[in-house]
C-alpha cells in the first residue's frame, strides 16, 4: 500500500518469534546458569547523605528517558511527610551504565524532592497529618522533628553492570522488564515512557521534536510550545507545575502530553509506514518501529522527518482539527488513534493533487457524509461501523485505509 524509501526496505519491523519451550532439565540449567536474571546491589542511605551521593559526577540524575512532569509542591510535600510518620517509601533504581556511572531509572521525583527539600528550595503545604509543618522549609522544622527525619531512610537498587548479557538486545529487554514492572508514584509506566528509556537513540529523538511541532499539536488538540527549556515553575499557590510562558496551562495538564503519549502518535506514524509487518502485539510493533529508526543514518532520518511534517501539513491543509476525528451523525468526536492511523497510511500511498479553489470547509462537510454513510461493514454477520474503535488488527486498519483511499478518490483528490 505504501512504497518503502530504498533504506527502510533493508529490514523489517519484524513481530514477536514464535515462543519454544524447553524442557524440565533445560529450564534447571537455564536457571543454574543465571539466564535472564538480573544482578542487584541493595543499600539503605540515610536522607541528609542522599544531596551528597547524587552531587557526584558519576551518578547521571537527569537522563533522556526520565519522564516529563516534575511533582507539584502537595506531592513532594506528602514525600517528606511520609517520612516524617515513617511510612515505608518504594526504592529508587538505578543502572549501572559503566562500573561506578550510574543513572536514574525509577525515583527521580523522590530523589530531587529529597535533595531540594535539605536545601531549603520549598516549604511544605497541604500537610493533613501534620497540618503544624505547612509553611516550614527543612531548617524551620523543630528540632524533634529534624532529628527525627534526618534518622530515615531510603532505599535504593542498582542494576549492576554484570545484567548485561552476550548482546545489547538481551540487556534492553531486562531494562524493559524493570521498567514495566516498576511503578512510580502510585502511576505505572506507560508504553511509550517505557520505550523513551529503553530505547534511546536519534530516532527516539527525532519522535520527541517533531512531537513539538504546532499543525501535529493543532491536530491533536494540544498547545504548541517551542521547547522544553522555556519551561518556568509557576509557584503561586500549593499547586505549582511547569508551564511555558507563552502558552497556556492546558499542554502539561494533558495526559498525552504527560504520558509521551504524543511522542508516541509520531512513532505510529512511521509505525504505519511498515503495515505489512504488524503481525504482534501493538507494544512490541511500536518497539521494533523505534529499535529500526534509531539505526538510521542522520540522511535518512531527515528524510523521513520532512515526510512526517509533510504529511501532517497536508492533513491540516485538507481538514483543519478534523483530520482524526469520527462524526458520529450528530456531532464530531476528539481526536482517534483509529481514525489517524489509516487516514496517514491513506495520505502517503499517493501523491495528493490540492486544486487551486480547494475548501477545507466544503471538504469537511463531505468528510462527515463519509463518515455517516460509508463505513458499514459486515463483521461476523453483523452489520458494524469499520470506525466503531472495536477492532485493531492489521487487516481492520488496511480496510479503514481503504475506505478513505476510495474517498480521497472520489473527491479527485489522488493525482
Amino acid at each position: 500500500m505504501i512504497e518503502l524509501m530504498d533504506f527502510e526496505k533493508h529490514e523489517t519491523v519484524s513481530g514477536v518469534k514464535e515462543r519454544t519451550y524447553l524442557s524440565e532439565e533445560d529450564v534447571n540449567l537455564k536457571y543454574s546458569d543465571g539466564e535472564k536474571r538480573v544482578v542487584t546491589e541493595t543499600g539503605a542511605y540515610k536522607l541528609p547523605s542522599l544531596m551528597h551521593l547524587f552531587k557526584q559526577k558519576n551518578y547521571n540524575l537527569l537522563p533522556s528517558y526520565q519522564r516529563r512532569v516534575t511533582w507539584d509542591r502537595k506531592k513532594r510535600s506528602k514525600l517528606i511527610e511520609s517520612f516524617i510518620i515513617n511510612i515505608p517509601v518504594p526504592p529508587v533504581f538505578l543502572y549501572e551504565i559503566e562500573y561506578d556511572k550510574y543513572e536514574v531509572m525509577d525515583g527521580l521525583q523522590r530523589i530531587s524532592t529529597i535533595v531540594d527539600f535539605y536545601s531549603d528550595k520549598f516549604p511544605l503545604s497541604g500537610l493533613e497529618e501534620w497540618p503544624e509543618l505547612n509553611g516550614k522549609k527543612y531548617s524551620m522544622l523543630p528540632k524533634k522533628v529534624k532529628e527525627g527525619i534526618d534518622r530515615r531512610q531510603l532505599m535504593i537498587i542498582t542494576l549492576l553492570k554484570e545484567t548485561a548479557f552476550d548482546d545489547d538486545s538481551a540487556a534492553d529487554r531486562i531494562k524493559r522488564l524493570v521498567f514495566e514492572r516498576l511503578n512510580t508514584g502510585g502511576e505505572t509506566l506507560r508504553g511509550q515512557e517505557v520505550r523513551n528509556a529503553v530505547f534511546p537513540g536519534d530516532g527516539n529523538e527525532m519522535c520527541k521534536d517533531l512531537s513539538k511541532s504546532p499543525v501535529f499539536q493543532k491536530l491533536w488538540g494540544l498547545s504548541s510550545f517551542s521547547n522544553d527549556e522555556v519551561f518556568t515553575w509557576i509557584d503561586n499557590d500549593d499547586n505549582g507545575f511547569y508551564v511555558n510562558e507563552d502558552d497556556n496551562k492546558k499542554l502539561l495538564r494533558a495526559t498525552t502530553y504527560k504520558r509521551m503519549l504524543d511522542v508516541e502518535l509520531v512513532l505510529r506514524f512511521f509505525a504505519m509506514r511498515n503495515i505489512d509487518d504488524f503481525n504482534c502485539s501493538l507494544n512490541n510493533f511500536l518497539d521494533n518501529t523505534l529499535i529500526k529508526l534509531n539505526r538510521y543514518e542522520e540522511e535518512d532520518l531527515n528524510k523521513l522527518k520532512l515526510l512526517f511534517e509533510n504529511t501532517t501539513h497536508l492533513a491540516f491543509r485538507l481538514l483543519k482539527d478534523k483530520a482524526f476525528c469520527v462524526h458520529n451523525g450528530e456531532k464530531w468526536s476528539a481526536p482517534q488513534r483509529l481514525v489517524y492511523d489509516p487516514l496517514i497510511i491513506a495520505l502517503m500511498s499517493r501523491q495528493i493533487v490540492v486544486p487551486e479553489q480547494f475548501s477545507s470547509d466544503d471538504f469537511i462537510e463531505k468528510y462527515k457524509d463519509f463518515f455517516n454513510n460509508n463505513v458499514i461493514i459486515e463483521k461476523d454477520g453483523l452489520k458494524t461501523s469499520l470506525f466503531d474503535g472495536k477492532h485493531q488488527s492489521q487487516d481492520d486498519i488496511k480496510k479503514r485505509a481503504n475506505k478513505i483511499v476510495d474517498f480521497l478518490k472520489e473527491s479527485n483528490l489522488y493525482d
